[in-house]
């Protein structure tokens, strides 16, 4: 005998006056055509813990338990060709048939769209009439129970989490500061702010730009510092840029010449022939830099010693715009929206490698914790609303409660939104681990 494979809840529905339950639809379109559906937008029956007072008028409020819904079908129409009426019929009644556990229930009535209960056949009326002579059988009628009163919304919703994780802040860069005077940084000005052994030779009205003539091979321009033989002050580890436009014109090699506080020579650090910049991190004993451009040849004529800049970090960070805040970090926390009127229990899955994984609700303090390692690919299904804890689809865990937990089927989510936190045991903050929690809307 052939089992058929049950579809996806609702996915027969198509429009307003469907109702499937199973793979069986009824409604327009189908051979089946029903009147009222009873019990769907009822409140089903309620228990009540309300006490009386026996001191004074009243009662004492107590909870309100709603009972198993009943659901049913009335003034069912069954019509097809005569010679298909049996089939027809025989098709409500195997989907109708008495089993032992609940299946998908849907119906849509109206434009809020469908709604999904579980429930059970437990009454088919096909009245035993001319009609089947005739193809078409009046007052038929079906009933259902649903041992969960509450209708869900079809669409699952699922919200996710990982262990806490810091964010690395703001990145704090060091800052870099122009230490050339204006004048000498446009090439114009006080000559003496250039200086040679004779060669090159500077020339300058000390307003107009300043030139420089090399009149041999390997002569050095030096820039000079005002108050210091041996350059600008610096200390060991910081970065120093030097750009000169007269080096970029000309081929030269830009030099960073490093010294002590002594006076005494430490390092050079030189560029490529012809680069336009330079930079270099002071080595250790350096206390001061002195910029220097090498030329390569002599020139036939005098050259503008042009644009330069030497820029010097500081000791302190700075924030440089763009801010960089870091990669972002993890919270452990989420919150899930529940649309509906009813509270609806969710399915949780944690997921290793993580310690004693918990998931807190915020709001009322309620704990779901199980003090068990779970190691890279192991899943925990903790299933709130039958009440059972699952490792791998297999394995029960509910023993792993720690005394933190509540019990499961008391793990609810309230309608509106309910903030969640997830947290695992000192020491098991693996980003890998995170925690999943899924859920449908619920409605009375």
């Amino acid at each position: 005998m052939t089992v058929a494979t049950m579809g996806a809840a609702g996915a027969l529905v198509t429009r307003p006056g469907h109702v499937q339950y199973g793979d069986l639809l009824l409604g327009p379109g189908t051979p089946y055509r029903w009147r009222t559906l009873t019990g769907w937008e009822e409140l089903p029956p309620l228990d009540s813990g309300t006490v009386q007072r026996s001191d004074a008028h009243g009662a004492f409020p107590g909870l309100l338990l709603a009972q198993p819904r009943t659901i049913g079908v009335d003034g069912l129409v069954v019509r097809a060709p005569r010679a298909q009426i049996g089939d027809v019929v025989g098709r409500l009644a195997a989907a109708t048939a008495p089993r032992t556990d609940e299946i998908p229930l849907v119906a849509w009535l109206d434009e809020r769209g469908p709604l999904l209960a579980y429930a059970r056949a437990t009454r088919r009326a096909v009245p035993t009439t001319a009609g089947y002579r005739l193809g078409t059988i009046l007052g038929g009628a079906v009933e259902w129970v649903a041992t969960d009163p509450r209708r869900y919304a079809l669409a699952e919703q699922a919200a996710t989490a990982t262990l806490p994780v810091s964010e690395s802040g703001l990145a704090w860069e060091s800052a870099e500061v122009e230490v050339l005077p204006a004048d000498q940084a446009a090439g114009v000005g006080e000559v003496w702010r250039w200086w040679s052994d004779g060669d090159p030779v500077i020339t300058g009205d000390d307003v107009g730009p300043v030139s420089v003539q090399p009149l041999a091979e390997a002569a050095e321009l030096v820039w000079a510092a005002d108050g210091n033989d041996y350059g600008w002050p610096v200390g060991p580890g910081q970065t120093v840029t030097f750009a000169a436009q007269v080096a970029a014109d000309q081929g030269a090699i830009i030099t960073l010449r490093w010294w002590d506080a002594s006076g005494q020579h430490v390092a050079d650090e030189s560029s490529e022939p012809g680069a336009a910049a330079l930079t270099g991190t002071a080595p250790a004993g350096a206390a001061s830099v002195q910029p220097v451009v090498l030329f390569p040849a002599a020139l036939p004529a005098p050259v503008p010693v042009g644009t330069s800049s030497l820029r010097i970090s500081t000791t302190a960070g700075v924030l440089a715009w763009p801010l960089d805040f870091g990669t972002p970090g993890s919270t452990g926390r989420m919150s899930v929206v529940n649309v509906g009127t009813a509270e609806t229990h969710p399915v949780v899955e944690f997921r290793g490698p993580v310690t004693a994984p918990s998931l807190t609700n915020i709001t009322t303090g309620d704990v779901l914790e199980y003090d068990l390692p779970l190691a890279a690919g192991d899943v925990l299904v903790v299933d709130t609303q039958a009440g059972t804890v699952v490792l791998n689809g297999t394995a029960s865990r509910l023993y792993t409660a720690s005394n933190r937990s509540v019990p499961e089927q008391t793990f609810t989510l309230p309608p509106g939104t309910t903030p969640l936190m997830f947290r695992a045991a000192p020491g098991s903050n693996n980003p890998a681990a995170s925690v999943a929690v899924r859920y449908r809307a619920a409605y009375w």
